[in-house]
């Protein structure tokens, strides 16, 4: 008897011990999800646990990939879910969420996760220049200039070989004989040989 007590005993000790922490706060879910990659930034964090939480005792904060923080504080709690605003982020690189839940009775649950985002590459806009509009304008006149220039120096390459040319065709034709035409007699109209 003594050792069926014992083992009445040992079992609900164990019991207890693997039913209580079945019955602690834990995340079941986030968005956005732990260890995501994202190319669109989120504008909200949000985290679910598994079971309704208290108010007042729960927060969460998001860092940029250097720590500074990029919520915007405004938290909000639904049930088991709490909500936190996100600023914009521009930052390429790893943010971390950091979380602390706590439900009625329970312990509360510190943790974090990070995801991943891509920020979307910017065309940079050209910036004025620290030249004066002379300068410019003298600039954009060279350029001309040059280009002005080098159209010339074509054009007059193009009369040069087109006069070679017409040199070089008239000696072609000249020493070849003008060629003859020749007639074609037509023939006569023959005469019927009558009988």
């Amino acid at each position: 008897m003594a050792i069926l007590l014992n083992a009445l005993t040992l079992l609900a000790l164990t019991t207890t011990f693997f039913v209580a922490p079945a019955n602690a706060t834990s995340l079941i879910s986030s968005s956005p999800v732990g260890g995501s990659v994202l190319s669109l930034a989120p504008t909200a964090v949000t985290i679910t646990a598994n079971t309704d939480l208290t108010d007042g005792a729960n927060e969460v904060t998001v860092l940029d990939p250097v720590g500074v923080r990029v919520d915007d504080g405004s938290l909000q709690m639904t049930g088991a879910t709490l909500t936190v605003g996100v600023k914009p982020l521009t930052a390429t690189g790893v943010y971390t969420v950091n979380y602390t839940m706590m439900a009625v009775g329970e312990e509360s649950l510190t943790g974090s996760f990070t995801f991943l985002f891509n920020a979307p590459a910017v065309i940079a806009e050209p910036t004025p220049s620290l030249s004066t509009p002379s300068e410019q304008s003298s600039d954009s006149a060279s350029v001309n200039r040059t280009s002005d220039l080098l159209v010339i120096a074509l054009l007059i390459f193009a009369i040069f070989i087109l006069i070679l040319m017409v040199k070089y065709a008239k000696q072609t034709f000249k020493g070849s004989p003008t060629p003859r035409v020749k007639t074609i007699k037509k023939p006569g109209r023959s005469r019927k040989i009558s009988k």
